[in-house]
């Protein structure tokens, strides 16, 4: 009995699907944290993680109907160990920005222009007059709203979006513990 009728085409559609599901969240938390303040509080993780995810679920849902052997298979397997990586960097920084959300990487200028979605709306020249540099102690600088008003709403998009990447590297690790057991010969699908 060779790897493809040890690994049935419904448990490649279940990891197929779950994954979807999951990418799917992930990004729609990514674009709700987003939507709250644009630059405090984000790397935006949740959208580069996808340039993982997304061909991962697609070879899974290849693999469930034509690409179905071994070969497949530990492509995949690889796919999978780089989304539990990519999963592993999304919990760090929503960890971290748990307790920072005030923190951005965009430079004082962007990270004092860009806050939620109604500033892209706002009058320039209120930014302009908020935003503009002042001398602190002899250095020039930019004094950032944020501190007085932290995006505490962030709080819940971070908190989801680490259970779901969580949840990501369970399904990643469920998958090689299946491959590993088709691999030594046993059957899921008989």
């Amino acid at each position: 009995m060779g790897f493809k009728e040890r690994y049935p085409r419904w448990l490649c559609l279940l990891f197929a699907v779950v994954e979807l599901v999951l990418t799917l969240a992930i990004i729609g938390t990514e674009l709700g944290s987003f939507y709250n303040n644009v630059s405090h509080g984000t790397i935006w993780a949740g959208f580069w993680s996808a340039l993982f995810y997304i061909p991962t679920l697609i070879m899974m849902f290849i693999m469930s109907c034509c690409c179905r052997g071994r070969c497949c298979a530990t492509y995949i397997l690889v796919l999978h160990i780089l989304c539990v990586l990519v999963s592993g960097v999304i919990i760090y920084f929503d960890v971290y920005f748990q307790d920072n959300l005030c923190k951005c990487y965009l430079g004082d200028n962007l990270c004092c222009a860009l806050r939620d979605m109604k500033s892209f709306n706002q009058n320039y020249e209120t930014i302009a007059n908020e935003c503009s540099p002042v001398t602190i102690n002899g250095v020039q600088t930019v004094v950032d709203p944020c501190s007085s008003s932290p995006p505490t709403e962030k709080l819940t998009y971070l908190k989801v979006q680490i259970g779901l990447a969580g949840a990501m590297i369970i399904t990643c690790i469920v998958y090689g513990v299946t491959y590993i057991f088709a691999m030594f010969g046993i059957c899921f699908g008989h």
